[in-house]
This record gives structure tokens, C-alpha cells and sequence, in this order.
């Protein structure tokens, strides 16, 4: 899947130390430490251009590799580029060892008859997952929390097609905005959630806190548009088109970018340690498992940057 996207495009104005470190002064003006916003900027600068010309490294060279060897490439390269985010807000980062374990686990040894997509993967205590959750999202990752993999790729937009195509069905629904920004939700999903119109608007109300939901012309519109566009919930592919899950267990509170990490973390780990079933998924043919990975290694090779400079562009803005 070649995406026509610059997802680099504010990549550029970071390659100059003293651009980077006017950045990251706006960033930390607003945080309350012992050092001035001039001294811990000046401290990180080198820092964050060095995370993201690595991480950069990584994605060009995933470019031209053999799919078997991307997610190792994609994985590393992504947490290079969480790095500098991390560094937008948190000026002392890593401050302790802890944060430099991945933050999640997968079954060490893979069953007989392994399915990648029916394979889970768990949330630890410390470590890089919950942390950027928390720091970036603002979104908590509870120790245990379990997490299969189908169930991730449902998240993904880019990926509903090939559900429609495979398995039958879509996990994700389209959803228009209106001329005013509002959200309009196509009444079709009443059939998928099995709720009646009274009992939607209540439940979307308790996922889109502060929204006004009206029901007209076949459409659920949920006003307070910019706010609820933001709602993890709303899932957008790389052209910017809102989803909304067509099943109740998918209406967690997931950014897309912690998704993009999980699916990352397990495809790397089986990529490097399960070499002998990692090489049969590509020549047997023999699962639903082969499809779903490549069409999402595809996807993640654009949109993870993409995602990532985005929060950065829109870091800047804000500060």
C-alpha cells in the first residue's frame, strides 16, 4: 500500500538546534521545575534531534527491506520518534530505569496451531507503554489489561476493508461531519450494537461527555464536533475520514498511535524469536494471519510518523 502522504513533512525545521530548541522552550514554559525553560531546552535539543533522525533512519530503511525483517525496523523506529514526543512533556526523560522496559508482555511460548490473530498481548506496570499513555494521551494502561490481536487491528481503519473482505464484517463505521463540525452517525449501527435510538443517544453520551446527541434524518449527530472529533473513540484514516466501532467491546478509549504499539511490539518479538513459524507465515499461506500483517505493516509504515509529527506540529501550536 504506497500512501501519496508526506508523513515527514514537518521533519525538516527539527534539523536546526537552535529551531529545536526554541520548540522545545515553548513546550516546557508552561511546566513548573527547578530549572528555566532556556536551560532544560538548551539540555534537550541534541536529544530530540538525535531520537528523530534515528527514528527516521529506521522507516527510511524499512522502506526498501523485505517485509519479514519490517516490524523489527518499524518498532524501533516508532519508539525513537515516542521518545521525542516524550521529551515535549516530560524535560527529564527517562528519569528512571523502569521507563525503558517495553511496558508489555506476550506469551513466551507460542502454542501448537498459533494464530497471530487470536494472540494476546498483556499490559505490565511500568515500562514505555503505560507511560506514553499517560504522558502523551493522557489515557491509563492498567497492569493485566489483556489485549488480542484481531481485536487491535479492528482499530484501525485502514484494515476495515479487509475484515469486510475475510471475515464478513466491519469494525469500524464511517462517520460524516457536518457543515457546523458536528458528527453524523449513520443509524445503521443501531444494527450492529443492537440498541434502539433512545438507548444509543444514552450511551453515547456517557462516551462523548459535554456533546448534545440529536436524532434526524436517519443520523445521529453528536454536536460539540471538535471536541468529540478528538474522542479516542473516533478512529481517522490517513485521509482524515472519522470511524466510529460497530461493536460495544470496541468503544475503549485507545489512541491509535498505542495500538500501532502494541501490534509493533508482538509482530518485532515473533519476528525475532519464533523465526521458524515467523517463516512459514510467509510461504504456506496457510492462515488468515498472512493478509492482516502485511496490509497493516503497510499502513503502520506511513501513519506511525505520520501520527508522530502530527502530535509534534500540533505540540508546537499549542505551546
Amino acid at each position: 500500500m504506497e500512501m501519496s502522504l508526506n508523513e515527514w513533512k514537518s521533519y525538516d525545521q527539527f534539523l536546526s538546534a537552535s529551531s529545536t530548541q526554541r520548540y522545545l522552550k515553548g513546550c516546557y514554559q508552561q511546566l513548573e521545575t527547578t530549572l528555566t525553560s532556556d536551560e532544560l531546552s538548551y539540555r534537550n535539543c541534541y536529544s530530540f534531534i538525535y531520537y528523530l533522525t534515528h527514528g527516521k533512519r529506521y522507516f527510511d530503511l524499512c522502506k526498501n527491506s523485505p517485509l519479514e525483517l519490517q516490524p523489527v525496523l518499524l518498532y524501533y523506529g516508532m519508539i525513537q520518534l515516542i521518545k521525542c514526543c516524550l521529551l515535549t512533556v516530560d524535560p527529564f526523560y527517562p528519569e528512571s530505569t523502569a521507563l525503558l522496559a517495553h511496558g508489555v508482555t506476550t506469551r513466551k511460548r507460542k502454542k501448537m496451531n498459533y494464530l497471530f490473530l487470536q494472540d494476546e498481548i498483556k499490559v505490565q506496570k511500568n515500562g514505555l507503554y503505560p507511560y506514553l499513555c499517560k504522558q502523551l494521551f493522557h489515557l491509563e494502561a492498567y497492569e493485566g489489561d489483556k489485549f488480542q490481536m484481531q481485536d487491535l487491528l479492528g482499530h484501525v481503519p485502514e484494515m476495515n476493508d479487509l475484515f469486510q473482505q475475510i471475515n464478513g464484517y466491519s469494525p469500524l463505521l464511517p462517520v460524516g461531519v457536518t457543515s457546523c463540525g458536528s458528527l453524523s452517525v449513520p443509524d445503521q449501527i443501531l444494527d450492529h450494537l443492537h440498541m434502539t435510538d433512545s438507548r444509543f443517544i444514552q450511551f453515547i453520551k456517557q462516551q462523548f461527555t459535554d456533546s448534545k446527541v440529536t436524532y434526524t434524518e436517519s443520523n445521529f449527530v453528536i454536536e460539540n464536533g471538535k471536541n468529540a472529533r478528538k474522542n479516542p473513540l473516533i478512529k481517522k484514516n490517513l485521509y482524515g475520514d472519522s470511524f466510529l466501532p460497530t461493536a460495544r467491546e470496541g468503544f475503549i478509549s485507545l489512541n491509535e498511535v498505542m495500538v500501532h504499539y502494541l501490534l509493533l511490539y508482538n509482530l518485532s518479538m515473533i519476528c525475532r524469536y519464533e523465526t521458524e513459524w515467523w517463516g512459514d507465515l510467509f510461504h504456506t499461506y496457510s492462515s488468515n494471519d498472512f493478509p492482516f500483517i502485511s496490509r497493516f505493516l503497510s499502513v503502520s509504515r506511513v501513519k506511525v510518523p505520520l501520527m508522530l509529527m502530527e502530535y509534534l506540529e500540533t505540540k508546537g501550536h499549542s505551546s
